[in-house]
């Protein structure tokens, strides 16, 4: 993929366990440019990924946009719109043949696309230091990104929490970016952390999770314990079903079952379990924190209290 991006000169986006297959601040690398280079592309290479709610069911591409689909397998049901070519079978060879069939000039749609990229960071510059109480989650990313090494495992288990968490934290490695995929389910985060510890014991291994998420399988903590498994995990603790709240009420006005217990002390139930766990209730409590729970050499939980207010700005295809 690497060489077929360089080769060819093309912009890329990386979705879910991608990242990192080229790395983040690789100059063809592009994140927040993502419904500009989609949407006005003149033809776009989809590879290994269906076009399901996540591609907006192929309405995320603009509608003269011809599309290349390349996988494994061809799919079981047909494409949701019609695709100029698929091209299945075994990727590495799909992909190395592209890459040695010559390039074409596209600095210019790449300037375009850098120029939308830098405009959407400059947005984001307050949220990264946002003194607000509780935390805003930008502000928590924002910290943890600085102590993140650049072969850091990142795992993911969390609704919005988890949103933010792919919008601030890069991958520069391949298989550095661990999630649920497209079912989305809650509480795998701590079986994912303890084996990817166990197979990289000598890199970060980070557990991003949601209050909820916590609820899962937080007793997996007693096996980090007792397997002394030193995952860090930084919870979003906002008390309430992000995901589900905040849609729900945008769509029909109000919501149901989506509360939590507020300031749910998660840290306490770890440190009683053998473990490392801090409360943060404000920002300048946060960085400490991390460095503290890095340096314990324990499973870590760093509980943050997040606002409750803040809800993961996206768009919804539900049909």
């Amino acid at each position: 993929m690497l060489r077929l991006v360089e080769e060819r000169h093309i912009p890329v986006l990386m979705n879910g366990m991608a990242r990192g297959v080229v790395p983040a601040d690789h100059r063809l690398a592009f994140s927040r440019a993502r419904s500009k280079a989609l949407g006005e592309a003149d033809v776009a290479l989809i590879v290994g990924v269906p076009m399901d709610f996540r591609l907006g069911f192929g309405g995320v591409f603009g509608s003269t946009t011809q599309l290349i689909v390349a996988d494994r397998v061809e799919p079981a049901r047909e494409h949701p719109r019609p695709v100029a070519a698929g091209l299945y079978g075994d990727l590495t060879a799909t992909l190395s043949a592209l890459a040695g069939s010559g390039g074409t000039d596209h600095q210019g749609w790449i300037e375009e696309l850098a120029t939308a990229e830098t405009m959407a960071r400059d947005l984001e510059k307050a949220e990264l230091v946002d003194d607000r109480i509780p935390l805003h989650p930008m502000r928590v990313y924002a910290e943890l990104a600085a102590l993140l090494e650049r072969d850091a495992l990142v795992v993911i288990d969390a609704g919005d929490f988890g949103s933010y968490a792919g919008r601030m934290i890069d991958s520069y490695l391949p298989g550095c970016w661990l999630d649920s995929g497209p079912f989305g389910c809650l509480g795998s985060g701590p079986g994912y952390a303890l084996a990817a510890k166990l197979a990289r014991p000598q890199r970060q291994v980070v557990l991003l999770q949601g209050d909820g998420a916590f609820g899962f399988s937080g007793m997996e903590w007693d096996t980090l314990v007792r397997h002394n498994v030193a995952v860090v995990s930084v919870i979003g603790n906002n008390g309430i079903w992000g995901l589900e709240k905040h849609p729900m009420e945008a769509l029909y006005g109000y919501s149901v079952v989506a509360e939590l217990r507020p300031g749910t002390r998660y840290d306490e139930v770890v440190r009683a379990l053998g473990g490392h766990g801090e409360l943060v209730s404000v920002p300048a409590e946060l960085r400490p924190a991390l460095e503290r729970a890095f340096a314990s050499g324990l499973p870590a939980v760093v509980n943050v209290l997040t606002d409750p207010s803040v809800a993961y700005p996206r768009r919804s295809n539900l049909a």
